[in-house]
């Protein structure tokens, strides 16, 4: 569908209506090795490149959204090299357009079926959203919100990247708030009881699992908006929430691609082109079963982590407590560590020859990656030399943490249930709060969208 089209679709007399709407949507053709194309979000293994090595390796000669994106662990090889691959991901773009890589499905959607390792199944549905409903400025108070704090100074690089595509791949994930699963479900159930053949069906690399799709028009997903609005209604969600009569509605939250988007949102503002107001993602249920938060840790490098515990005592002051020995605390008394327990966020430190327990008192933050977060801003204020990153999973978090002159923080996950209550009512949490599953379980590339 034309921009133009997409746009009179979404105004209803001159009133701006859902921030979701159809799109004409790529997929690659049966030719293509659908195992070898699709590849997991970018902003994932940054400390990993051997991760990527072996994304390449199987992608080597074959057409592969490893070839149309740039992973952010390569980000450190400085900017003529940066530049030579978002030049070649720009061509290489033109070429699969070009030369019919891909399928396209004229105003549609894309359910989504992904069914991991462990047997969780996590359903979604691809359609394009409206960036003029979407601010990811703090303090916020679009259909479309932010659920963490925005990086402003990530954006950038990624305009960069997007201003010269021809297409856009999201690794987006959007969340609804739908307990009684009107929205996606009904969907899933049809699809599962072979009411339609799925467009693909396939086993993702490096222990993605599987995901199948299908490809939706409008007699399909109408019933999905038309659940959506009800989720928009300004009384039921006001009730919802327990809410003063003037909360605007956030019908949508970020779960996963906020600064992509925000970079989508930053460029369409810049250019005002018709073709950039919309940016696809997939739209998920938090209530979802395959809907599990796990909490990003951190890790600093180049750094000595004696310094980092002293440090910590001093910013913290009476606010911490730490006791050694990861299992059990050592240091602590029996009622030490039920005390503090009850009060305080549990924060595992590890590296080379340290290993501890930081409880940090709850006074300090409403939540743990808050806490310390503000202290890491501190101590890398006063370090400009530290380097700090952000770990999905225990293992690899602990890995990192434990190599030369670097330490890890391990933090506990934040419960889901409390998302969307918090962020309507304290506004976007912090920086790096939760992650949707462990970093097999992001959303890999597969569909895409002409913006160029």
């Amino acid at each position: 569908m034309s921009s133009k089209n997409i746009h009179s679709k979404n105004e209803e007399n001159g009133r701006t209506t859902l921030p979701v709407l159809p799109a004409d949507i790529l997929i690659p053709g049966k030719a293509i090795d659908p195992g070898r194309f699709a590849v997991v979000a970018c902003d994932q293994f940054t400390q990993d490149k051997a991760y990527w090595d072996r994304v390449y390796k199987l992608a080597d000669g074959v057409p592969s959204a490893a070839h149309i994106m740039l992973p952010e662990a390569f980000l450190d090889e400085g900017q003529k090299e940066i530049g030579r691959r978002i030049a070649g991901i720009n061509e290489t773009m033109a070429d699969y357009l070009e030369s019919g890589v891909f399928d396209e499905y004229k105003e549609s959607m894309i359910l989504t079926l992904r069914t991991f390792k462990t047997g969780k199944k996590r359903a979604g549905l691809v359609a394009a959203i409206d960036l003029e409903q979407y601010d990811y400025k703090k303090g916020s108070v679009s259909p479309v919100r932010a659920t963490e704090a925005t990086v402003l100074e990530r954006i950038p690089p990624r305009v960069a990247i997007r201003r010269g595509a021809r297409l856009e791949m999201p690794h987006i994930m959007i969340l609804i708030d739908d307990p009684g699963m009107t929205v996606i479900e009904p969907l899933e159930k049809a699809a599962e009881a072979g009411a339609k053949t799925p467009a693909y069906d396939f086993e993702l690399m490096e222990g993605g699992g599987n995901v199948k799709g299908w490809v939706l028009h409008r007699l399909e997903y109408e019933n999905a908006l038309n659940a959506l609005k009800k989720l928009s209604e300004p009384e039921a969600f006001r009730k919802k929430y327990a809410l003063p009569d003037d909360v605007p509605v956030m019908l949508l939250a970020i779960g996963d691609g906020n600064h992509s988007l925000a970079s989508a949102k930053a460029l369409y503002e810049e250019t005002h082109a018709p073709e950039m107001r919309y940016a696809l993602a997939e739209i998920v249920n938090i209530h979802s079963p395959g809907i599990e938060f796990e909490p990003i840790h951190r890790v600093l490098m180049n750094i000595d982590p004696a310094e980092v515990e002293a440090e910590a005592r001093s910013y913290f002051g009476d606010d911490i407590i730490i006791g050694k020995g990861c299992a059990k605390a050592r240091g602590l008394s029996a009622s030490g560590i039920k005390n503090a327990a009850e009060d305080h966020f549990r924060i595992e430190f590890v590296s080379k020859n340290i290993d501890a327990v930081w409880y940090v008192s709850r006074a300090r933050h409403l939540l743990s990656a808050g806490a310390i977060q503000e202290f890491l801003d501190s101590f890398i204020s006063l370090h400009p030399e530290a380097k700090i990153d952000y770990i999905h999973g225990d293992s690899e978090c602990k890995a990192i943490g434990r190599a030369d002159n670097s330490c890890g923080f391990i933090l506990d996950a934040m419960p889901k249930s409390d998302l969307f209550p918090t962020v309507i009512k304290n506004g976007a949490l912090p920086r790096k709060t939760f992650s949707m599953g462990n970093a097999e379980e992001k959303r890999y590339y597969f569909e895409c969208r002409r913006i160029g």
